[in-house]
């Protein structure tokens, strides 16, 4: 009797072994899931257009099937959202170059972890008379002063053979006052990045001048050091994600309209905006890094030069 009750209880370890081995199996071959336990990366976001692929990485699964917990904080402007960062409140942003260098200046390590893709176009007013960038000599463009808007009028009007100081820079921070002065004939031209610049057009402003015909990059991702370090894993990760869904919009951008309105982008252009291409992970290149540089540095923005290694970090962006 006593061999036959250990028999039994062998039986019973060795079937329920089995139902654990099963189990075990089943979890494996799912999607990987981000556990409830894991970090949480927090990155600042903008609504325009280099925030899209987050948005969209974000509301169609794509984080979460790479096992990835992200919090996307929305901030209305730039002031906002670096303030944020100095604080320790977000672990990255989508920002921009000089967003960097200021950070890098004010004592918190930061680095630039790769290029986004958004755009600044020079935009003229309706019924303007301006027909190329010549004719932008004398005339009023608005802008945001010592930001990254400023920087890119400038390298747009050198491309073309015009200085700063050859149009009259009419400092208007607030980007939706910016394009309600555009449309009114306020200012001659404007400065404005995506979707503020195709709801210029719609209300009959004229594309001028773009940063995309001039193959410069302005928007940028980063990170501190101190997300870097310790959430780097995770980091990683949603890369993977961002990489995976920037290729899906690319293939087919009509099944991501939907989340432009998720991201705050005017109903006004929801239907019509034209999505850009993204291009794969790369970080800028020195050339660019130092470019901005003497800028900044030529407008006494730094206080000292800053390298390339001190702003940079391509971890995430190799193969």
């Amino acid at each position: 009797m006593k061999k036959l009750f250990i028999l039994l209880l062998v039986f019973m370890v060795i079937g329920l072994s089995g139902c654990t081995n099963s189990k075990n199996g089943s979890e494996k071959s799912a999607a990987p899931q981000a556990e409830s336990g894991s970090e949480i990366v927090k990155i600042g976001i903008l609504p325009d257009v280099d925030s899209v692929p987050f948005i969209a990485a974000d509301i169609k699964g794509y984080f979460n099937k790479e096992g990835v917990k992200v919090e996307l904080v929305s901030f209305k402007n730039p002031v906002e959202r670096d303030a944020a960062l100095q604080g320790g409140a977000i672990d990255g942003e989508v920002g921009d170059i000089l967003a960097a260098a200021f950070a890098v200046q004010n004592g918190l390590d930061v680095k630039i972890t790769s290029i986004t893709n958004g755009k600044y176009d020079i935009l003229v007013a309706p019924n303007s008379n301006i027909k190329d960038a010549n004719g932008l000599k004398g005339k009023k463009v608005a802008l945001s002063k010592n930001t990254i808007i400023e920087y890119a009028v400038d390298r747009m009007l050198s491309q073309k053979g015009l200085s700063d100081g050859d149009i009259e820079k009419v400092v208007v921070a607030q980007m939706p006052v910016r394009l309600e002065m555009l449309k009114s004939g306020k200012v001659d031209a404007a400065c404005l990045p995506e979707p503020l610049s195709t709801l210029a057009v719609k209300s009959g402003a004229r594309l001028l001048l773009s940063t995309r015909d001039i193959s410069l990059a302005p928007g940028i991702m980063l990170f501190t050091q101190k997300a870097i370090d310790s959430k780097g894993n995770y980091i990683k990760k949603v890369y993977e994600a961002y990489e995976k869904v920037t290729s899906d919009i690319n293939a087919n951008p009509e099944n991501f309209r939907d989340v432009l309105s998720t991201a705050h982008f005017p109903e006004e252009v929801v239907g019509t905006f034209e999505f850009p291409h993204y291009t794969g992970l790369s970080v800028p290149s020195e050339s660019d890094i130092k470019q901005v540089m003497d800028w900044m540095k030529a407008r006494g923005m730094l206080k000292k030069q800053l390298t390339y290694e001190e702003l940079v970090d391509d971890t995430f962006v190799k193969k």
